[in-house]
């Protein structure tokens, strides 16, 4: 414990800042913010919000993980001033629970008949087991963030519903 300490004081001495997870906590979403995707308001879908935490402690909010996955295709067409890269955390609200999880580390279902706020969607869970019941209850297969975005997933299984802001 010393040891780790002494590390922090040195590399805060140094000029280094150690991260932490909570370098960039969830935040509350507010009534007035609109999803930069689809125009929806986050905060009326408190089940399925989703945030995105800029370095610089800047918030976006999404009303779900299926617009997420289109607003992080190309983030540049849906807030010029930001790129992928200005991206420090993620957070999705869990099925279940219903409160923030990283969305990095939470499992989906994807193709389940589960309705989101605009259709067909993606529910999250911090928990496998649980996205498995889901999956098990209501069809539908379980998977992870790097699968959805290497599969480049915005739009694939969801139509476009005609809320596209540009």
């Amino acid at each position: 414990m010393r040891v780790v300490l002494s590390a922090m004081l040195l590399a805060t001495a140094i000029g280094g800042v150690p991260a932490y997870a909570d370098d960039y906590p969830a935040q509350q979403l507010s009534t007035q913010q609109r999803c930069p995707v689809c125009g929806m308001y986050p905060a009326r879908y408190p089940a399925w919000a989703v945030q995105v935490i800029f370095k610089d402690r800047s918030m976006t909010a999404l009303e779900s993980p299926m617009e997420l996955f289109r607003f992080l295709t190309d983030v540049k067409k849906y807030d010029a001033q930001r790129t992928a890269a200005d991206i420090a955390k993620i957070y999705v609200t869990d099925y279940v629970q219903k409160n923030w999880i990283n969305a990095k580390q939470a499992f989906y279902v994807q193709g389940s008949k589960v309705k989101g706020p605009m259709g067909a969607d993606l529910p999250a869970f911090a928990s496998k087991a649980a996205a498995e019941a889901l999956a098990k209850e209501t069809g539908g297969s379980v998977t992870t963030f790097d699968a959805l975005a290497a599969a480049g997933h915005a739009g694939h299984g969801m139509h476009d519903h005609g809320h596209s802001r540009r």
